[in-house]
């Protein structure tokens, strides 16, 4: 990876992405640092690679008017040296902090900016990872049908790159999305899919989305009992990890599949009168 005529050692730099993705944050903000230290020993100038392990760490702590800030200098650094992947990769953080924030107006646009660089300079992550977040925006804004060709599309990239836990991820999405249009077959069929692979992975945080989306099935099916020893699950995890949005999703959830429980016990007691 170029970064202003220096070259970024790629496995430290996936390491700390991979400690981000896993919810490490000190270790990815230690990971950084020192190969910030390294390229400043080396005589090197630094400045975008520290902007977006900052602007990135940032976010993930909720910091998101500091965290664009660090963004748009890093892009108009990247823009400024014609570093066109490293641009669109920018983007495709900074959209994915803007969804974070429900502004799916301003992800939506990012995700396409980077589609538009990653379709002129190519790259299976750039492109993979656009469409994903597309279809991410209109799937969460209950846009199914419209979503679906969307990660689709992202799909056939993730599978041809052979990225397993990529491949899960959109699965997860698209179960949303089937489930949404009514096929709860489907959606448990990709599911189960995505479980085993998280599972296998050790994914912690992808794990229990798909355990509370697998609960979601059962609930909307109307076996409340089994949503709730799914929702339980993902909230372990959750506690786990230490994930205060899903904790308080989760536990929303638990308590959503109790009151059907009781709204049901009061129907059967009605009609029994």
């Amino acid at each position: 990876m170029k970064l202003l005529g220096l070259t970024a050692e790629p496995a430290i730099a996936e390491h700390a992405r991979e400690r981000m993705r896993l919810g490490d944050l000190v270790g990815a903000k230690t990971t950084a640092e020192a190969e910030i230290q390294r390229l400043g020993q080396e005589g090197n100038t630094p400045e975008l690679w520290r902007l977006r392990f900052r602007g990135a760490y940032t976010g993930f702590l909720g910091r998101n008017e500091a965290a664009h800030n660090l963004f748009a200098e890093a892009e108009s650094l990247a823009r400024e040296a014609g570093l066109r992947k490293l641009e669109a990769d920018v983007y495709l953080t900074r959209a994915f902090i803007f969804f974070r924030q429900k502004d799916y107006v301003s992800s939506d646009r990012l995700f396409r900016a980077a589609l538009q660089i990653a379709e002129q300079i190519g790259g299976w992550y750039l492109r993979g990872q656009s469409f994903w977040g597309i279809g991410k925006n209109l799937m969460i804004q209950e846009h199914y049908q419209e979503a679906i060709p969307w990660l689709n599309e992202s799909l056939v990239i993730f599978e041809e790159a052979n990225a397993p836990l990529s491949i899960a991820m959109v699965w997860s999405e698209l179960a949303v999305c089937h489930l949404g249009l009514g096929d709860d077959t489907k959606a448990m069929e990709l599911l189960r899919k995505a479980e085993r692979v998280n599972y296998d992975s050790g994914v912690l945080h992808n794990y229990q989305v798909v355990l509370a989306n697998i609960g979601n099935i059962y609930l909307h099916s109307g076996d409340y009992l089994t949503s709730i020893e799914y929702y339980r699950r993902a909230l372990a995890l959750a506690r786990e990890i230490k994930d205060p949005v899903s904790i308080k999703k989760w536990t929303r959830n638990v308590n959503l599949a109790y009151a059907r429980i009781r709204q049901s016990v009061n129907q059967a007691n009605r009609v029994c009168r």
